[in-house]
Parts: structure tokens; C-alpha cells; sequence
């Protein structure tokens, strides 16, 4: 925790750590809902602007190196992001929109900004190669339909697209080839002119209307 911390710049005076067995246990203690859905062994918690990290230690020791550090490194990404006007830009839902669509957007947009703030340095963007699921992004797109639900399904997992936006576009494009390679179905074709536009003009509303451009209702 403490290297994530120095790494992406971010002073320790400023989180609290909790060590748990159960993250609805520090909930309780703070005082917030619990949530009934699987959560990973780190997990940020946002408690009135104090920034939190609940730790389960010995589901830690079950995972690899490489997935405990990009798991830890992708939480404490948050407080970077909650403390950054530019970077809450980039995916909170801006007011008017307000529909299950726009909230997975939303959802799909802040894990791309927490893979580019990661991404943005290059003693870290080796672990999100390392931990990218190429054949899970794969075996997705091969099943998918051009419909909203799989881009942004697709959006939510596409590592690479993070690593272009932080600036290493050979990179982050070599992996996404790599994804589709002899892949040419109308989905992918969708999608590639649909990623291109998230890349250039990377934040929720424009996400969201050009994905109701690309696949309509379908």
C-alpha cells in the first residue's frame, strides 16, 4: 500500500487503512450500507471526503504478485481521481442523463481513468500488461452482437484503450490488435470507430451519445 501510495504521488497522511475480513465490517464501523455483491481483497471507500482502503489480507495471499499490485494500485488510483476536477470529468454522469445506460457508461469510463492514471507512468505501465486478460477481452468480442450492452461491456475491459490515452498509443494499440486480430465482424467494426471517438473525446456525455449513434437500442 505504501509503494502505491509513493508511486502514484499521493500523501499516506491523507488514508486511512483498515485490516478486515470483511469489508461490510468497516462499513459498519463507519457507519455506511453494506453492499451484498463480491468485492475485491482492496477496496477503496469513500466516508465524507476522508479516503479509506479496506484490506482483506488473506485473500491477498491467494493471488499472484502482478494481481495484488494492480488491484492495490487500481484503488488507490481513486483518491487520485476523487481529488481531481479534470479526472472526475472524464466519467461522472453529468446532470440530465440519468439512465441505466448512462450509469454503465459511467461505471465503464471510470475504470478506463483509473488504468490511464496508472498508465500515465511509465514504472507502472508494465503491470497492466501483465495482468491484461487478452483472451477474456477476446473471447467476449467473438460472442458479442453489435448491441450497447457488449461495447460497453467491451469498454469496461479495455485495458489498452487507457494505455493510448496516457500517451503510449504503439503500445495500447499493439494489444488491442492483438485482441482482434482476424477478427471482422460488424460489431468490431463498430467498435473500433466507436473507440476511436472515446480516445479523442474521452468523457461520459460523448461516450454516451455517440454509443446511441453506433448501436441505436439494439
Amino acid at each position: 500500500m505504501e509503494w502505491a501510495l509513493k508511486e502514484l504521488e499521493i500523501p499516506s497522511d491523507d488514508v486511512i487503512m483498515y485490516i478486515t475480513d470483511d469489508h461490510n465490517k468497516v462499513r459498519e464501523a463507519l457507519g455506511i450500507d453494506k453492499v451484498i455483491h463480491e468485492e475485491w481483497p482492496v477496496k477503496y471507500i469513500d466516508v465524507e471526503g476522508q479516503n479509506v482502503i479496506s484490506v482483506i489480507p488473506n485473500k491477498l495471499t491467494q493471488l499472484t504478485e502482478n494481481e495484488v499490485r494492480i488491484m492495490v494500485l487500481r484503488e488507490v488510483a481513486i483518491i487520485k481521481i476523487m481529488n481531481d476536477p479534470g479526472l472526475i470529468s472524464m466519467w461522472v454522469i453529468p446532470q440530465g442523463m440519468n439512465d441505466n445506460i448512462a450509469h454503465r457508461v459511467s461505471l465503464a469510463m471510470l475504470r478506463r481513468t483509473i488504468d490511464f492514471v496508472i498508465a500515465r507512468s511509465q514504472s507502472l505501465i508494465q503491470f497492466l500488461v501483465n495482468t491484461f486478460n487478452k483472451i477474456e477481452l477476446r473471447d467476449i468480442i467473438i460472442s458479442c452482437k453489435p448491441a450497447i450492452d457488449c461495447a460497453v461491456t467491451v469498454l469496461a475491459l479495455d485495458v489498452p484503450l487507457s494505455i493510448e490515452l496516457a500517451g503510449n498509443s504503439s503500445l495500447g494499440k499493439s494489444l488491442w490488435n492483438d485482441v482482434v486480430r482476424d477478427l471482422n465482424n460488424d460489431f468490431v467494426k463498430r467498435y473500433d470507430d466507436f473507440r476511436d471517438f472515446v480516445r479523442n473525446n474521452f468523457n461520459v456525455e460523448n461516450a454516451y451519445n455517440y454509443l446511441l449513434m453506433m448501436f441505436k437500442k439494439s
